[in-house]
């Protein structure tokens, strides 16, 4: 089966997804290496040093980004993926929709609990 204009699917997105996908991803991994220093360092397992290390403003901040670009490569490859199976246009549209307000709500939340 021979596929149209209308019907490429993510192939189609063009190499601006690709490069989002590619560096949501590096920085995804070079937060969890930054996180897992910060956590070899602390002195001790607890309630204190964790509070202690969430006070921080820097880390405040590469926690936001990293969840924030943990949303993105999340939202990225749902979109793939609806692109490629969910063929009707209202149905695709909806996935979405769902899909980027349920991550907005666990970023909102995760940097709200991280900030207050």
């Amino acid at each position: 089966m021979a596929l149209s204009d209308r019907n490429l699917g993510s192939r189609r997105a063009g190499s601006g997804a690709y490069l989002l996908v590619r560096a949501s991803a590096l920085v995804i991994a070079g937060g969890a290496l930054v996180f897992m220093a910060l956590i070899a360092d602390l002195p001790r397992f607890g309630y204190g040093p964790w509070q202690a290390l969430l006070r921080e403003t820097a880390v405040r901040i590469l926690l936001a980004g990293w969840l924030s670009a943990v949303a993105l490569h999340a939202y990225l490859g749902c979109d793939s993926i609806l692109k490629d199976y969910v063929h009707n246009v209202f149905a695709r549209f909806v996935g979405l929709m769902v899909i980027a307000l349920g991550l907005l709500a666990l970023v909102v939340y995760g940097v709200v609990a991280v900030w207050v």
